[in-house]
């Protein structure tokens, strides 16, 4: 434990995963530090142990925690969720749930329904929404479920029908069940956004348990500071919103890593390697952003709506251990020859350097998923189809870009400071109107808390 003195503002990373703690000042130096027992030592301990060590909890305005990735099995049998989805007669042909492994649905499928609703590609209304059937459907909810989760077709372009059903709802079974909206995910599928959706409301429970333990001892160590939970891409979510949405924070420990190490090495962009007793896993961070490896993440069986970073592991059971990494490394670095390459954990000495690559290996290596959650920033992302109609094609671009920016803001991120990712753009030449895939993502450092005044 080390806790130098520091009178600038500080901000804390927690990786619960490791058992690791930072304290950062704001032109990033590592400041006190804690190192805790994994999986024994809660975020709570681990945050009061790199306050007690020295600093000054009036110092920090941040905290930023990389929490256990939750699963199914850890509320199997204990939450049961009702699912309504809006889209009758369109989106009939393929029930709720339908494409679920058995042992999850009989986990987790309170009632099902399908009910009249549902809008357009363009955001016209398809069918009107049956008010009456969404508040039978909660009646017979009532007492039977722990959470609900409500989902309709293009929700992403209008999400009335599927806000106003979840207010009827939220009506019917009061504030202590949660509803969930498959429009709160940015996925093109129904059935993507449908699962994440019931999946996120199954943990929506025991992700409100854990959070409000860890906001206690925020309150506790540092009450000035704000809470974050970082994702699985290595940006963050705010406290508010995280028991909402814990699917999202699965994968935190990667994301935090390879983030963290960059910035350990001083790098804007780089090939992270961490290697430990039982694999290594292979990232890359480019200008704060891991590249999208361009496939949904399954849960438990379960295709969600989430992204997966392009990550590739290799066990240290495989043959040719070393020669399979450095093949991975070369893929990472494709087109990237200059690439430097950071490799970090507790096994980094078995790596070799790699030949004719420029390597770095951060004497707190250790601390990177840590650090790299205490300097994470705020992301929101843009991945649907657009109409264009008499806007045309810059019409549609510069809402994107504008959606995009906004659900950053949303996130934390200051506006004065954002970055932006050239727009993908797909036609789509297969429906009968102009149309258009287009992503986008705009990024940024967190908006500063209001200045205070430290006591010398």
């Amino acid at each position: 434990m080390t806790a130098p003195p520091s009178a600038t503002r500080l901000r804390v990373g927690v990786d619960v995963v490791r058992a690791r703690a930072v304290a950062l000042d704001r032109q990033g130096r590592i400041v006190a530090t804690y190192r805790g027992r994994p999986r024994r030592d809660p975020a709570a301990r681990l945050l009061g142990a790199v306050v007690a060590g020295g600093t000054d909890p009036a110092a920090i305005d941040r905290v930023v925690v990389i929490m256990p990735d939750l699963t199914p099995a850890e509320v199997a049998g204990g939450v049961r969720v009702g699912v309504v989805r809006i889209g009758a007669p369109a989106a009939t042909a393929l029930p709720p749930l339908a494409g679920w492994p058995a042992t999850q649905r009989r986990a987790f499928a309170g009632p099902v329904t399908m009910v009249r609703g549902g809008h357009e590609y363009d955001g016209r209304i398809s069918a009107p929404l049956d008010l009456l059937a969404v508040a039978g459907f909660a009646r017979r909810c009532a007492g039977d479920v722990g959470a609900v989760a409500v989902a309709g077709i293009h929700a992403l372009e209008n999400p009335e029908h599927e806000q106003r059903a979840a207010d009827v709802i939220a009506d019917e079974l009061g504030a202590d069940v949660p509803v969930l909206r498959g429009a709160e995910t940015e996925a093109l599928g129904l059935l993507e956004r449908e699962h994440t959706a019931v999946l996120d409301a199954a943990f929506a429970g025991v992700a409100r348990a854990r959070l409000d333990e860890l906001g206690a001892a925020v309150r506790a160590y540092c009450p000035d500071a704000e809470l974050h939970v970082l994702r699985g891409d290595g940006t963050v979510l705010p406290a508010l919103d995280a028991p909402r949405h814990a699917t999202a924070w699965i994968g935190a420990g990667h994301g935090g890593l390879i983030h963290g190490a960059a910035r350990l090495a001083g790098l804007p962009s780089a090939a992270v390697v961490e290697v430990t007793a039982d694999r290594a896993v292979v990232g890359t961070t480019h200008a704060g952003l891991l590249p999208d490896s361009g496939l949904p993440r399954h849960i438990a069986g379960i295709r969600t709506g989430l992204r997966t970073p392009r990550l590739t592991m290799v066990s240290r059971r495989a043959e040719e251990f070393t020669a399979r990494l450095l093949a991975a490394l070369t893929r990472a670095r494709y087109g990237v020859d200059g690439m430097p390459v950071v490799i970090v954990g507790d096994r980094a000495d078995d790596l070799p350097d790699p030949p004719g690559i420029p390597v770095l290996r951060p004497r707190e290596g250790d601390l990177a998923a840590a650090v790299g959650a205490a300097t994470a920033e705020a992301m929101g992302s843009v991945d649907r189809i657009f109409w264009q109609g008499t806007g045309g094609r810059k019409d549609s671009v510069d809402r994107a870009r504008r959606l995009a920016s906004d659900a950053a803001v949303r996130a934390g991120a200051d506006p004065r400071t954002l970055r932006e990712t050239p727009v993908q753009e797909a036609l789509m030449t297969y429906v009968p109107v102009p149309a258009a895939r287009l992503r986008v993502t705009a990024v940024g450092p967190l908006l500063e808390p209001a200045e205070a005044t430290v006591a010398p």
